[in-house]
């Protein structure tokens, strides 16, 4: 027995307020019937919004994304190998206990924010010719629309086009120094160029590394080199003053034992020295004369050899015997030179009374008395005051250039180091790999969706075609609208039905 609503319990009457389900019914009736009035603009509508979402999932652009992760690590057995001495403070990562173990260093955070530096984006850039590969990669609808633009406003310039390209680098490119490594990553619509920048960029964050670690003992080098420098000026200087004093002093001393050229002159000590030079004539003459013999002697030998091949009337054999004969008749013009120059010391020697010559032999003479000069220099220098402060001051810049020269080989040992032991600073834990699917758009769900759509806005195209029309279709359109009965139905037959 079916009851009416004042006749149902509470709970099942506020139920049956909640949920009309004979206006759901009728809602729904009113749906059906008219998307099958309208099934052609339902179906239209479904079929273009569907295509729609196909078509922009398969040439909507597509974003890929790859990256590169490098392992920072402390190693630095080169280094103790190679300079056990090195102080600690030359250790790129020295330990530090208030730093978490996993946390990059922060030359390694500041290398990374240097890669983003707009000139290291330019030579990025550069590095990987993207300007013209942009072009080349651009996607089609992409390019359609770079056309229509370059119709509107003209061909931008190259200037123009690398401060859009540094944008886009800025906005895509994306280095991390979390979780104790650096990550390299890009978005970037072609994924040939996306693993290229990835690997550009690395190298470009190495090298940057590798500055970092190099400046300072660069910058160590040129302090040290610029001392140096001035520390050699110092040193030459206080050797030129050494030398004059020291010059001083030998002047002293000379003129103490009597040397001629400084004063005080001493007729047996100038006697002796000529005695040396005489002798020194005669031994060149003689060692002139025995040149000239043994040439002679030469010549001799080769005529006897010669003989034995040709006649007496032969060509080489007449010159022979005339380089022989002129040989025999002259003296060779360097043995006249010095006998000329040993007449003259003779004479000279014999005016100063010296006596006749030959004389006998004795040893090689002291000219100057070096020997003399050379016993009482250390005592010389060591009792005049201003020599002793100038030699200490000689000795205190060799001592200063010593140690900058020591400090500027440990520097260059350290730069060497440094540059050999960086291919052991970072491990690559993820190399830059081509990236197989793109990150957006997700193609599945733009073609799903719409298929969705083109299934709603059907219904929704139908439904609005009858809401615009203002007639009434349904009988609980007239119930509900207007507050009226219907009182009977009639179907609508078919033209071909009435006819008959």
């Amino acid at each position: 027995m079916a009851h009416t609503p004042d006749e149902l319990p509470e709970v099942e009457r506020a139920q049956a307020q909640i949920f009309d389900w004979e206006a759901l019914r009728d809602y729904f009736g009113y749906v059906k019937n008219a998307i099958l009035r309208h099934k052609l603009l339902a179906l239209c509508t479904f079929i273009v919004t569907a295509a729609l979402g196909l078509a922009l999932a398969k040439f909507l652009p597509r974003s890929y994304y790859s990256e590169s992760s490098l392992l920072p690590k402390r190693a630095s057995t080169i280094a103790a190998l190679v300079n056990p001495d090195r102080i600690p403070a030359l250790d790129p990562d020295p330990p530090n206990p208030l730093r978490p173990p996993g946390e990059v260093d922060s030359v390694t955070r500041s290398a990374a924010q240097a890669v983003m530096r707009r000139e290291n984006l330019v030579a990025l850039i550069k590095r990987v010719n993207l300007l013209d590969r942009w072009e080349a990669t651009r996607a089609p609808l992409l390019r359609f629309k770079d056309t229509v633009m370059h119709l509107l406003s003209g061909r931008p310039t190259e200037d123009i086009k690398l401060d859009a390209m540094v944008g886009m680098m800025e906005k895509a490119l994306m280095v991390s120094t979390d979780d104790g490594k650096v990550t390299i990553g890009i978005t970037w619509p072609d994924p040939q160029l996306a693993a290229d920048l990835v690997q550009a960029a690395q190298q470009s964050f190495l090298e940057a590394r590798q500055r970092e670690d190099l400046s300072s003992i660069n910058d160590a080098l040129d302090i040290l080199e610029m001392h140096e420098k001035q520390a050699t000026e110092n040193y030459k200087k206080a050797f030129t003053d050494f030398e004059k004093v020291f010059a001083e002093i030998m002047i002293e001393r000379r003129r103490a034992i009597g040397d001629p050229r400084v004063g005080g002159f001493n007729m047996d000590q100038h006697l002796a020295e000529m005695r040396f030079l005489i002798r020194a004539k005669r031994r060149a003459i003689s060692d002139s004369e025995e040149q000239h013999s043994r040439r002679l002697e030469q010549l001799n030998a080769e005529l006897v050899a010669q003989r034995k091949l040709y006649g007496e009337n032969h060509p080489t054999i007449v010159e022979l015997n005339q380089r022989i004969s002129g040989l025999r008749a002259q003296v060779s013009p360097q043995t006249t030179a010095l006998q000329s120059e040993e007449r003259e010391l003779t004479r000279e020697y014999e005016r100063y009374g010296g006596g006749s010559v030959p004389f006998p032999d004795e040893p090689m003479p002291d000219p100057y008395g070096l020997e003399r000069v050379l016993m009482g220099i250390l005592p010389a220098v060591s009792e005049n005051p201003k020599a002793a402060v100038s030699l200490d001051e000689v000795r205190s810049r060799t001592i200063i250039l010593q140690q900058l020269r020591k400090r500027i080989d440990s520097a260059k040992l350290e730069r060497d180091i440094s540059q050999a032991s960086f291919k052991y600073r970072y491990t690559l834990l993820t190399p830059a790999e081509f990236p197989r699917t793109p990150v957006k758009p997700n193609a599945k769900l733009i073609a799903i969706g719409g298929i969705v759509a083109g299934l709603i806005l059907g219904i929704f195209a139908a439904i609005a075609r009858d809401v615009l029309s203002g007639q009434l279709l349904q009988a609980w359109q007239v119930k509900r609208g207007l507050g009226l009965p219907v009182l009977a139905e009639l179907e609508q037959q078919p033209l071909e039905s009435q006819s008959q």
